[in-house]
């Protein structure tokens, strides 16, 4: 059964209940209220009525059975318009009752039209009054006067005993004793001086939670005597919103008839509203526009201020937006600090405004949670969350248990969105496993049945407020994040984020391909947000499928992370990622095997050498075994081994072993396979180490010469061998030549891997070394001072480059500035 038709039978079930209820409770003189509440019949909703009228059965009668309407009772002495429905019925009954079926085909006019005339809930037409009242026998203008009179009443000016509305206000509720942030959005509210005659007021709208209701609600407060009334109303729906308006109509018209219907009510409200000045009228909750487009068009003479989650073309309805964001991080800590006094835990409530996004509503409820929870710390409170975010955050607060949990704030948002647009649902859930912010729609464009539908999915999600969206990149907030994947019961979605950063990441080497790096640097926090979900204690059930696809997303993510200098960072992704393989596929899988082949190099950037010698030897052994020595894997796991043969001092082996795996090189790849050329730069590091400084410089020499003719002069790799050759050019007392490479080599590096890139810092440091062996002491210190805070930025203090850059200033330093 579709999801509309499912609606309609649960509607009329409804009605069913609500007539049945009511002719129960009739002799009690109760009717009931569409929420299911009992209310005085004289104060009985049109909606329950017309419900009862619909489908109340007269005793006997069957469900199939043709039967003729019952009519509602009516209340003469109470409501002119109810007295005029009692003549019009009395004449029927005179005539005999002729059915309403018959007197539409003799009169022309509809048989809802003649029956609503005598229903009183609305004054019919004229035209109407006359084909009924002809039909019946009676002559017209007998009851031309009463018409005229009533119509008058409800349609004419607004005109009425007023009561005294010089103070007249509802506000809901008192607004919030502490309110920060928001000094320039209560100015925007005030209306300005050259604003636009078509523009009748201003629409505060913005994410859920985001404190929307509370800024208008301050605004109403401190500008109360501006305006007369201030009137706040519900306007979510059509309904709230008449209901809302109706009881001003009660308020100000003290004689107004207590039998009226809703609708007269809330009408003769817009024409008080359009006859009088300096009046201000709050629309809380706006959904849809059309359900405030009447009280617009009637807003000349006075202010609107309105509410909303929703992102559309405000100005269209005249309306001047007014977007509202998140608390800047130091006015969310302070609000943290001055709701719960907890100045001793002022580090942890920092992390707190950061792990809920600085979102005013999630602000205030975790400060409430932690003052009527005093034996729960910051940190407790950050670890519950992190563990039960769904509980957490749809917790009520004892203070006010009946406001709207953060969870619940979105979730009404989502319900919405599902309705209007199912893919908008699907590209949110995966959404929700990406990084917040800067998520590029390229991710998505593929995911609908075409980039246009993809475009309509999203744009409708902007419009509910649950993302915003730039030229390229969209962004979501890490709690609404956190509420849809609390709803995921499987790992379908994070299993498709993993699948479109799989997709979208460039083909080759993220080490060394340089030209690739921006595309990288896109993706790279998503893979990171994946990871941590998946590490997180609410990430999905284990699914191999999943497992696998995000073991190799990592690993990759980790070498492009390790070129960066991210060390840590890339450690992280690339163990992470070889635990998801290893899970899944055993540990003697060359995937495997491979992993743990880029955490070995992972460990060695880091400066961890003795446990990356001994992962690499491991898996080098294991490609030995499992895909020969000879296999390019092997080779070059090969030639890493001895490069940590080298470095910590095993000299021979490392001697032994690069030339071996230069030797089968040559033999399965060529003399130009790029593999052979890094065989030929780490033999000539080998004979360099061995003091063979001149065999050392005339290999260096060679192989720059070939990596510029098969990489091209600005490689990575080439400006590794020149780099290099600098070196070998100091080693042999040739220092001028050495210091002009360095320099070289140092502004290529800055111009391709950029200031900040480790191979860069590298040349600058023994650049500053070469300038201190000449004497420059100068300008060694310089450098070394420059160098040494990159490094400690990009590696930390505890790395041993950054040792080791420390080391040579504090000595240089200490040994005083050249004369």
């Amino acid at each position: 059964m579709g999801r509309h038709r499912q609606q309609r039978v649960r509607s009329v079930r409804r009605l069913r209940q609500l007539a049945a209820a009511d002719r129960l409770h009739r002799h009690q003189g109760l009717n009931v209220h569409t929420n299911g509440c009992f209310v005085p019949e004289h104060r009985s909703l049109d909606s329950a009525r017309q419900g009862a009228h619909l489908w109340a059965l007269p005793s006997g009668a069957t469900a199939g059975a043709v039967v003729a309407r019952p009519e509602r009772q009516l209340f003469p002495r109470l409501d002119p318009l109810h007295a005029f429905a009692q003549r019009l019925r009395d004449l029927r009954e005179t005539a005999g009752n002729p059915p309403y079926k018959a007197m539409a085909h003799r009169t022309g006019r509809s048989r809802t039209a003649l029956s609503d005339a005598a229903g009183g809930d609305h004054l019919p037409s004229w035209e109407t009054v006359v084909a009924y009242v002809s039909h019946c026998g009676g002559e017209p203008n007998q009851f031309r006067l009463d018409w005229e009179r009533i119509r008058d009443l409800r349609e004419g000016p607004a005109e009425g005993p007023d009561a005294d509305i010089g103070e007249l206000t509802n506000l809901p509720r008192r607004p919030a004793g502490l309110f920060v942030g928001r000094t320039a959005t209560l100015a925007a509210l005030d209306p300005a001086p050259e604003t636009d005659p078509a523009t009748v007021g201003v629409v505060v709208h913005g994410l859920g939670g985001v404190g929307k209701t509370e800024a208008v609600l301050q605004y109403a407060q401190a500008r109360r005597s501006r305006y007369t009334p201030l009137w706040w109303a519900t306007a979510d729906t059509e309904d709230n919103l008449a209901q809302s308006l109706a009881a001003f109509t009660r308020t100000v018209h003290r004689t107004w008839p207590t039998s009226a219907g809703v609708t007269d009510a809330a009408a003769w409200a817009l024409r008080w509203f359009a006859s009088h000045d300096g009046w201000l009228l709050v629309l809380d909750n706006v959904v849809d526009p059309a359900v405030i487009a009447e009280v617009l068009a009637a807003a000349a003479r006075g202010r609107v201020i309105a509410t909303s989650r929703r992102e559309l073309d405000w100005r269209a309805i005249g309306l001047a937006p007014l977007r509202l964001d998140v608390l800047d991080r130091p006015l969310s800590l302070n609000l943290l600090l001055d709701r719960t006094g907890r100045r001793g835990e002022r580090a942890e409530l920092a992390q707190l405004a950061a792990d809920v996004g600085d979102l005013p509503l999630a602000l205030t409820h975790a400060a409430s949670y932690l003052v009527e929870r005093r034996h729960v710390s910051v940190a407790e409170y950050r670890l519950r969350l992190a563990e039960q975010p769904a509980r957490l955050l749809g917790a009520p607060t004892q203070a006010h248990p009946t406001d709207d949990s953060v969870a619940r704030t979105w979730q009404m948002s989502i319900t919405a969105l599902a309705e209007a647009d199912t893919l908008a649902i699907d590209l949110l859930d995966i959404i929700a496993y990406l990084a917040p912010d800067t998520i590029p729609v390229r991710l998505l464009a593929h995911l609908g049945p075409d980039a246009l539908a993809v475009d309509d999915a999203l744009t409708a999600a902007v419009s509910y407020s649950l993302i915003t969206r730039d030229e390229s990149t969209l962004h979501m907030h890490r709690l609404v994040q956190t509420v849809i994947r609390a709803g995921h019961h499987h790992a379908g979605p994070c299993s498709a984020a993993v699948a479109i950063l799989l997709a979208a990441m460039p083909p080759g080497n993220p080490e060394a391909d340089v030209s690739a790096w921006p595309a990288w640097s896109q993706i790279a926090p998503h893979i990171e947000a994946v990871a941590a979900r998946l590490r997180s204690p609410t990430a999905p059930a284990d699914d191999p499928e999943l497992t696998a696809k995000a073991g190799r997303l990592l690993g990759v993510c980790g070498l492009y992370q390790r070129g960066q200098g991210r060390y840590e960072t890339a450690l992280a992704l690339m163990r992470q990622g070889a635990e998801c393989l290893e899970r899944v596929l055993g540990r003697e899988h060359v995937d495997v095997i491979a992993a743990q082949y880029l955490l070995a190099g992972g460990l060695w950037s880091a400066g961890r050498f003795a446990e990356a010698l001994e992962l690499g030897s491991s898996t080098w052994h294991a490609r030995r075994r499992l895909l020969g020595p000879e296999h390019p894997d092997t080779l070059a796991n090969a030639s890493y081994v001895a490069l940590g043969y080298r470095e910590l001092g095993r000299l021979d082996d490392a001697l032994e072993l690069t030339t071996s795996t230069l030797d089968a090189r040559l033999r399965t790849a060529g003399p130009d396979d790029p593999g052979t050329l890094q065989s030929r730069n780490n033999l000539a590091g080998c004979l360099r180490a061995l003091g063979r400084h001149e065999q050392a410089l005339a290999l260096y020499e060679s192989n720059l010469a070939d990596r510029i003719r098969v990489l091209g002069p600005q490689h990575p790799d080439t400006l590794q061998s020149r780099h290099n050759l600098a070196g070998g050019l100091l080693a042999v007392g040739r220092e001028s030549e050495a210091i002009e490479q360095y320099l070289d080599t140092l502004s290529s590096r800055r111009l391709v891997l950029g200031a900040e890139h480790p191979d860069t810092l590298h040349t600058q440091h023994l650049l500053a070394s070469a300038y201190s062996t000449l004497g420059r002491t100068d300008d060694a210190i310089a450098l070394f001072e420059a160098t040494l805070r990159s490094r400690r930025q990009l590696l930390g203090p505890s790395h041993p480059d950054t040792g080791k850059t420390e080391q040579a200033f504090n000595s240089l330093r200490r040994s005083g500035p050249s004369g």
